[in-house]
C-alpha cells in the first residue's frame, strides 16, 4: 500500500504530501509535538476483533489523547470502519478522553468528509460485500 500511495501521487503530481511507513502510535508523537493538524483520518484500520487482540487497536484511549493534542482548536477525526463493534469501541474510549467529542450520531453518512466525494479502496470493497461503513466524527472541544 504504502509503494501504491508513492506511485499515485507522483502520477498525480501531488508535492504537498508526506508519507511515513510504520506504526502511527510510534511516529505520530516523534514527528508531531504540537496542535498542527485541523482533520485526521482513520480510514479502515484493522479492527482487531478477537477479544485476546484488542490491545493491538489503534483508537485506544492512549492514543485518542495524543491526537486531541495535535488537533487544532477546531480540528477533528473522521473515523470510517466497516465492523460496528469498534466503531462502538471508538465512541466508548472518546467519553474518556478529555478535550475529544463525539458529534452527533455515532454513525453517521455526514461523519463522512471527504471533500472528493472518492471512496477508498477498502470502502468500495466492503461495500461490494455488502458491508455497512460506519462513521464516526470526533471533535476536539474547546
Amino acid at each position: 500500500r504504502y509503494r501504491k500511495l508513492i506511485a499515485r501521487a507522483e502520477k498525480r503530481g501531488l508535492t504537498n504530501i508526506q508519507l511515513f511507513r510504520g506504526n502511527a502510535r510510534i511516529i505520530i508523537p516523534r514527528y508531531f509535538t504540537s496542535p498542527c493538524f485541523e482533520r485526521i483520518y482513520v480510514l479502515f484500520p484493522d479492527p482487531w476483533p478477537k477479544p485476546r487482540h484488542a490491545f493491538h487497536r489503534l483508537l485506544s484511549v492512549e492514543f485518542l489523547r495524543q491526537l486531541a493534542n495535535l488537533l487544532k482548536s477546531s480540528g477533528d477525526i473522521v473515523l470510517a470502519t466497516d465492523w460496528q463493534p469498534y466503531a462502538d469501541w471508538v465512541v466508548e474510549n472518546v467519553v474518556q478522553v478529555e478535550g475529544l467529542r463525539n458529534t452527533g450520531s455515532p454513525y453517521s453518512e455526514e461523519a463522512n468528509l471527504n471533500p472528493s466525494g472518492e471512496q477508498t479502496f477498502f470502502e468500495k470493497l466492503w461495500r461490494s460485500k455488502g458491508r455497512e461503513i460506519y462513521f464516526v466524527r470526533i471533535e476536539r472541544r474547546h
